[in-house]
């Protein structure tokens, strides 16, 4: 014959279960909404000339893939004899200084990340007043058909839309999933994402000496 529970110890049963409940689920939630932790690098030119271009490089980037594109490209731009400052961009407060802008992205959801389209509405009149080139890192629609060609485009539309793009170039990038979200893990297997560095180095460094 079962044991009766009296009131109170049914009490502490009912607060212990509604305590690994909330437990779990604020666990659950923490891991799906975790997002990686922005690898950034700002170094910023100490041999400043006013006669001199000076030129920066700024990036929003999730897993460092982007912030190293963006430290290539300034690395070539110096043998090109620019001073280059390189900054994350949420780390920008003014242009003023600036003969030259190169804005880099990596791509969420067809999408430049928030932090790129955010700046770009609040210094819209700066920016629009100095050459800009755009780079975006992505790891989709890399096919040379018509098709993934339109796809890529499409992924700096939203800048478009704000700014005229002096240049503009799209570059894969790498998947890691040790360096990425709970949710862009599930998503990298639903989509079957290949798992590696596809970053063209040649085609980088080759870009960052066309430019301007």
């Amino acid at each position: 014959m079962s044991k009766a529970v009296t009131r109170r110890q049914f009490l502490i049963y009912m607060a212990a279960g509604i305590g690994v409940t909330t437990l779990t689920c604020a666990g659950i939630g923490a891991i799906a909404s975790r997002r990686p932790i922005d690898i950034q690098f700002r170094k910023m030119a100490i041999n400043r000339n006013p006669i001199k271009p000076l030129v920066l490089v700024t990036y929003a980037s999730r897993a460092g893939s982007t912030m190293e594109i963006a430290r290539t490209i300034a690395q070539e731009l110096e043998k090109r004899h620019f001073i280059v400052d390189i900054c994350p961009i949420k780390q920008i407060d003014s242009l003023e200084d600036y003969s030259h802008i190169i804005m880099g992205s990596a791509i969420r959801m067809g999408s430049p990340l928030p932090e790129i389209i955010q700046f770009i509405n609040e210094h819209q009149s700066e920016c629009s007043r100095i050459p800009l080139a755009c780079f975006a890192v992505h790891l989709q629609h890399d096919g040379e058909n018509e098709a993934s060609r339109k796809a890529r485009l499409a992924c700096l539309d939203p800048i478009r839309k704000l700014l005229p793009l002096q240049h503009e170039v799209f570059f894969t990038g790498v998947y890691d999933p040790d360096k990425v979200s709970y949710i862009e893990r599930l998503m990298g297997k639903t989509m079957h994402t290949p798992v590696g560095d596809f970053r063209n180095w040649t085609a980088i460094k080759d870009w960052s000496q066309s430019i301007f």
